[in-house]
């Protein structure tokens, strides 16, 4: 099958592939196992470049074998590894491992942070000697540091969500609903090229475009671990934007995913049809200020928690310590995210996460606040994390946009 060029410019290459492998089977080897057994589509992915059904074997030492339920003519298109076989259930798994030279490994990594139960008692059966262990800590943590080819896809959804803020303004009209200005930006999003949906890896976790919220009625909390939320279209997808009508002089949050090629950047910035109320603006400069101390001292070596405790800290001192980040018991309990592949991809700005940040890390920062009486208020942007300091990647102007 002939691809043009652009096409062929979207597969992994060879030697990304190469590299991540690497980096995971010296992590694996680091933390005791053998082999690892990937079944989640991104994972599977990022180490094979093709998301077609089936699995990853992958052993510390040998190369990996690349197990293809169905399309294996797709996934040799579009997967470097040179060991690529069918399969054709997974009761055959034995046999092929040990057909293709694999012994049956002593200890075996799976992704038990997203596994079926089902999943793991068939392999419980199918690997009666071998210890069956999480390693999705591992996966994750090679995903971590970006390379400068996925610097560039990165970049390139970056390209999106800047484009997608200078259309604003030709598309916002008061009177309109939340869902029109959704699907009309939304519409620029898919014809440059975005995928549509977003992956994330959290359970039960959703995310379509993004959240477009306006006024109280964007305070709402949802089932989504956000600090927004909104009514949504009803209970069924009760997140983002719905049928609410966008009023004159209120907080219109757009919180949108750029996606190019896979890769992800998040970016939140505030719009308004008029003046909004004095607090509203007030609010949003407390949050750029905010996200200012934040970028100043974010280093290499910073852990996590020194970031979320330096954000709870500077919005207390600027007067939002109880809405910071939502409110109650629907408050996020971190300030960033890594981006990727994923929306919600390792290091983690929170409480809980003690891991040192590293050069090549990509963080999205979203200092927001809930103002119950006008609406949810706050800014977010895509960080490439460099020797010197955090690098924006998104880069849509930052100023609050009146219309």
């Amino acid at each position: 099958m002939n691809f043009s060029l652009d096409q062929a410019a979207l597969f992994v290459p060879s030697f990304e592939i190469e590299r991540r492998v690497r980096s995971v089977q010296d992590l694996f080897a680091q933390n005791g196992f053998d082999a690892g057994l990937l079944f989640q589509n991104l994972d599977r992915f990022y180490y094979s470049g093709t998301m077609q059904p089936g699995m990853l074997y992958l052993p510390v030492q040998e190369e990996p074998l690349l197990l293809i339920r169905k399309n294996l003519e797709r996934a040799e298109e579009e997967s470097s590894l040179s060991a690529i076989r069918p399969l054709k259930s997974l009761s055959g798994l034995g046999p092929l491992l040990a057909e293709n030279g694999y012994g049956p490994p002593a200890l075996l990594g799976l992704e038990l942070d997203i596994l079926p139960a089902h999943l793991y008692l068939q392999l419980t059966h199918i690997f009666p000697n071998s210890r069956l262990l999480d390693a999705s800590s591992t996966l994750r943590r090679c995903r971590m540091i970006k390379s400068p080819w996925e610097i560039d896809n990165l970049t390139r959804a970056a390209d999106l969500t800047a484009g997608l803020m200078a259309r604003v303004p030709e598309v916002l009209r008061s009177g309109m609903s939340e869902l029109e200005l959704a699907g009309r930006l939304e519409a620029y999003l898919r014809r440059e090229g975005h995928q549509g949906y977003i992956r994330t890896r959290g359970f039960n976790q959703e995310v379509f475009y993004g959240h477009i919220l306006s006024g109280p009625e964007g305070t709402r909390a949802s089932y989504i671990d956000s600090p927004s939320g909104g009514l949504g279209i009803g209970p069924a997808f009760s997140q983002g934007a719905g049928f609410k009508k966008l009023r004159a002089h209120e907080p219109i949050s757009i919180d949108y995913c750029g996606c190019f090629n896979g890769y992800i950047v998040d970016q939140t910035r505030m719009v308004s049809l008029g003046e909004p109320a004095a607090a509203v603006r007030k609010a949003y400069d407390a949050m750029r200020e905010v996200q200012e101390i934040l970028k100043s001292r974010t280093r290499p070596g910073i852990t996590g928690t020194e970031v979320y405790r330096w954000a709870l800290e500077e919005a207390a001192r600027l007067g939002y310590r109880e809405t910071f980040m939502g409110s109650g018991t629907s408050r996020a309990a971190y300030v960033g995210h890594g981006v990727g592949l994923e929306l919600d991809e390792l290091p983690l700005l929170a409480e809980t996460f003690d891991w040192p940040l590293e050069e090549s890390m990509v963080l999205a920062l979203e200092p927001k606040v809930i103002l119950p009486e006008h609406g949810l208020v706050g800014i977010e942007n895509t960080f490439l994390l460099t020797s010197g300091g955090l690098v924006p990647l998104t880069r849509a102007p930052e100023d609050f946009l009146l219309l």
